[in-house]
């Protein structure tokens, strides 16, 4: 896929649609890409997407719009998805009014094992509270830990969460958690954990946060009658 973004008014969008996929478990998609221009300016940004079961396209994760590439970048996307559970990754390219040149996307391969760079997750578990409640999600992740990478919680609509805490477990394994602060009302949401490295970006399954009404006890005291 090339896209030409001379000419194009700023905001203007092309995709790429994978076909629908049910690859279970772990494994990895690799592409490559390319932002190019004559004069060393950013041509617009390159956003990928991964919808879930058909659900909403939510916001990217993983983009590139600067600095423009020499040549063609190799990136990684660590998917880690559950039968019977499917997917779809979304190549989206954004232009920039007033800055031409091309974007591109070559070589996309989907590949059964985990990527070489990228980290990848463990099942993410579904998370029940009852109202007012802390809920925690745990996201563990198998692969190396930088101090560069980027983590965070996204919701099903998009929204995304920072990650708090990050604990290196082995040389292969770290964790990172996040609170969810909106528990004040009964609801059911899903969330999924994504990592951002310098090899591209993994995603988690999506996982259910379940709000109950809190139940308390109402106690009834008879006087007591004494009778002679």
């Amino acid at each position: 896929m090339m896209v030409n973004a001379s000419g194009r008014a700023s905001g203007q969008k092309a995709h790429l649609l994978l076909p629908t996929l049910k690859e279970n478990d772990t494994h990895c998609i690799d592409f490559h890409y390319s932002l190019s221009s004559r004069d060393g300016t950013s041509p617009g940004t390159l956003n990928v997407y991964i919808k879930v079961d058909g659900g909403p396209q939510g916001n990217p994760i993983w983009n590139a719009s600067a600095p423009v590439t020499e040549g063609w970048v190799k990136a990684e996307l660590a998917i880690s998805t559950f039968w019977p559970n499917s997917y779809q990754v979304i190549f989206e390219a954004v232009s920039v009014q007033g800055h031409p040149g091309f974007i591109a996307v070559d070589e996309i391969h989907v590949l059964a094992h985990p990527c070489r760079k990228t980290p990848h997750f463990l099942r993410l578990q579904n998370v029940e509270v009852n109202v007012g409640q802390n809920a925690t999600f745990q996201c563990i992740a198998g692969g190396k830990w930088s101090q560069h990478d980027k983590l965070w919680l996204q919701q099903w609509n998009g929204k995304d969460t920072s990650l708090m805490v990050t604990r290196v477990v082995n040389h292969r394994r770290f964790s990172a958690t996040v609170s969810v602060t909106d528990t004040s009302q009964r609801s059911t949401s899903r969330y999924r954990c994504v990592i951002r490295s310098d090899g591209g970006s993994g995603v988690s399954n999506y996982a259910e946060l379940s709000v109950k009404g809190a139940y308390g006890y109402l106690q009834t005291f008879m006087p007591l009658v004494r009778r002679n």
